[in-house]
């Protein structure tokens, strides 16, 4: 696995820990501009005994593609990876075996699987890899239609399929990721749509962990126009000063009940319950 990291102390070691468990050979952590606990903690772990190779980045130019490439290419020179999955911290990749090794055999005469991203829904809660409420079933845009909501920015992002599946790939043939590793260039593309593998998304936690991680890449430089694009929505809230008022309008409690109601946020317990499993904390 390849994380790329900007002061995830809040997440990493719950992230490593877990994939680790879940059949993970090794970890290429690059490190862009860490300020916090995060390599202290990443150090920590080596100690333990797990295979993680730590990488440093810096600059204000946010450069994913080209350092998630040095990260595969690493991967397969170094540590004679075979397969990756290129992460960020707040993303769990969850094998319905519980081993992500078993998940990738079931789809031999690949070499690259498409993977169905599950965003949280947040709440105020600390303990947020507990919340287990996901947005598991977005409108179809004709229900959006029907209940007057396709024009309503408060429900965009539970309409359609959300645009955010991940690609995980063979290093054999590999030729680059596309930005936010939605997609793989390799060489001689044998690509399926996997249901063994479902990505698990922390995107925003809770109010004050999605502020925070705003905060770190409002001075960030994104390299294109269309790269974080997001993030770059999310920093000009912060900087008018709307985010609070955005986050209790789009996640609020009468949200949560409209969207439960329509069986488009339902609760699922697989990673907290791994979590509970394994004894990661």
């Amino acid at each position: 696995m390849t994380l790329l990291v900007k002061n995830e102390e809040e997440i990493i070691e719950q992230n490593i820990r877990f994939h680790h468990a879940m059949g993970v050979d090794g970890f290429i952590v690059a490190l862009h501009n860490c300020e916090d606990r995060t390599e202290e903690i990443l150090l920590k772990l080596q100690q333990e005994g797990i295979n993680i190779k730590i990488i440093h980045r810096g600059g204000f130019k946010y450069q994913q593609k080209v350092w998630v490439n040095e990260m595969v290419h690493l991967a397969k020179r170094d540590c004679r990876a075979t397969w990756v999955i290129n992460a960020d911290a707040d993303e769990f990749y969850y094998s319905i075996y519980l081993d992500l090794k078993e998940s990738i055999r079931r789809n031999t005469g690949n070499n690259a699987l498409v993977v169905d991203s599950l965003f949280l829904f947040p709440d105020e809660r600390a303990d947020f890899l507990h919340n287990t409420h996901f947005v598991t079933r977005p409108f179809q845009r004709f229900e959006a239609e029907k209940l007057h909501i396709i024009d309503n920015l408060l429900y965009q992002d539970f309409i359609g399929s959300q645009g955010c599946t991940k690609v995980i790939h063979k290093t054999d043939g590999f030729l680059s990721v596309t930005p936010g590793n939605h997609d793989v260039k390799i060489k001689k593309r044998v690509i399926a749509h996997t249901a063994d593998i479902r990505l698990y998304h922390y995107h925003i936690r809770n109010y004050r962990g999605w502020e925070e991680k705003i905060k770190r890449y409002v001075d960030t430089v994104f390299m294109s126009k269309n790269q974080g694009v997001h993030m770059q929505e999310m920093i000009t809230l912060y900087k008018e000063g709307k985010l609070r008022k955005t986050f209790d309008e789009k996640y609020g409690t009468s949200v949560l009940t409209f969207l439960e109601e329509k069986g488009v946020v339902t609760l699922d317990p697989s990673v907290s319950n791994f979590l509970k499993y394994k004894n990661i904390e």
